[in-house]
């Protein structure tokens, strides 16, 4: 509201207070809504320098290792190539070796499930005793290898969620 200063003169000096009063409280409004449109604007400048900071490097992706297969699962590959080349006989390799075994264990125990089928007694005890060496590994793996892991566990179970449901 601008001043007009021929209208104000013509107001009674009571009137004329008021209005400008009024005036005067529509302009701290302003103000104070200038103030926190500021702030606003200098927060979210200080968030887009930090997240540029923070943001990981952008990389090409080649789309064509999706679709590699070369007659066996990717996961497992990825793990074989990348699993530490050991000595035979080692505690690390026998736990790598017994790693693999529960895993395809539990692949085999899944594809029975996931078709309807029902577990042997057997079976169920096989999944209690992998359950007791997970268990076991975990407590021995650091916070970062327990969150990678539950990571990866994640991943498979969403994955095998879309494939079951069609989403």
């Amino acid at each position: 509201m601008t001043i007009d200063k021929k209208e104000l003169t013509k107001l009674s000096p009571e009137e004329r207070i008021k209005k400008l009063k009024l005036m005067e409280e529509e302009r701290k409004k302003e103000v104070n809504e200038i103030e926190e449109l500021i702030k606003k604007s200098m927060h979210e400048l200080k968030t887009d320098k930090i997240a540029g900071e923070i943001a990981p490097e952008q990389r090409a992706v080649d789309i064509s290792r999706l679709f590699e297969t070369k007659g066996e699962d990717r996961l497992e590959r990825t793990a074989r190539e990348e699993a530490p080349q050991l000595i035979k006989g080692t505690k690390g390799y026998q736990a790598i070796v017994q790693t693999y075994e529960a895993y395809s264990q539990l692949s085999r125990f899944y594809s029975i499930v996931s078709m309807g089928g029902n577990l042997t007694e057997e079976q169920k005890t096989a999944i209690g005793q992998i359950g007791e060496r997970i268990s076991t590994a975990e407590r021995y793996m650091t916070e970062g290898e327990k969150s990678a892991s539950k990571l990866d566990a994640s991943r498979i179970v969403l994955y095998k969620l879309k494939k079951e449901t069609g989403l």
